[in-house]
């Protein structure tokens, strides 16, 4: 898609139209806030969002952009979008200050971070929240992530004993049992993160001491736990 897409030759705007009726229904009363940090790019962010509008219409959310001071078509873009909260930064600050940012003007119960350039698959969102609310001991889960050809990017985190981080299956058969059924995980990739907000607050967000990136997906798992 591009920026184009969003206008019909007739004038309409069909996909504006999905995303202002998603979002404005919710918009006071979300269970779901979806934050996306995004600089450049927009093409990638573009999918993302569409895919995030077209999964699990039941589940009332909001969806925040965090324009990290991006030079390109981002800005025009996310204009089209009725609903979409959008929070720009004066300067690119980079992913933990952005995910704070629009993590401080959410209203969902629970947090969902996700990467510009992923793509949900139908039911994702649902299923999140499902196993958050079916055990009130559970503060943080994740999404089994897949590459474009289909093979496992990751299955959950693992940190070794000297702290080094590696991907739960990665590049593996994504159909393999021991990547197909809920557990435990020493993280969840902030890449697609959900987290009670009441406990993501109570922690005092992401660690700005991993900014501009990398850790501090891990280091809130740690202190969640």
């Amino acid at each position: 898609m591009s920026i184009s897409s969003f206008s019909s030759a007739a004038g309409a705007p069909p996909l504006a139209a999905e995303f202002d009726a998603r979002l404005n229904c919710s918009a006071h009363d979300p269970l779901v806030s979806v934050i996306i940090p995004v600089y450049d790019n927009w093409d990638v962010t573009e999918r993302c969002l569409a895919s995030v509008i077209g999964c699990d219409m039941d589940v009332p959310l909001e969806l925040i952009v965090v324009d990290d001071c991006s030079t390109d078509g981002t800005a025009e873009g996310l204009a089209r979008l009725p609903g979409v909260k959008v929070v720009r930064n004066a300067r690119n600050v980079g992913f933990v200050h952005g995910c704070n940012r629009g993590a401080s003007v959410a209203l969902g119960t629970y947090l969902f971070f996700l990467n510009n350039d992923t793509e949900l698959r139908s039911g994702s969102i649902a299923a999140l929240v499902r196993r958050m609310e079916a055990d009130d001991g559970i503060g943080i889960v994740g999404s089994k992530l897949l590459y474009p050809d289909g093979t496992l990017q990751e299955a959950g985190g693992i940190v070794w004993s000297d702290a080094f981080v590696w991907n739960y299956g990665r590049l593996d058969d994504v159909d393999r049992p021991e990547y197909n059924f809920a557990r435990d995980v020493d993280y969840v990739s902030g890449a697609a993160l959900l987290v009670r907000t009441a406990l993501f607050r109570e922690i005092g967000s992401f660690d700005v001491r991993y900014a501009p990136a990398y850790y501090e997906d891990a280091d809130l798992c740690f202190a969640a736990r």
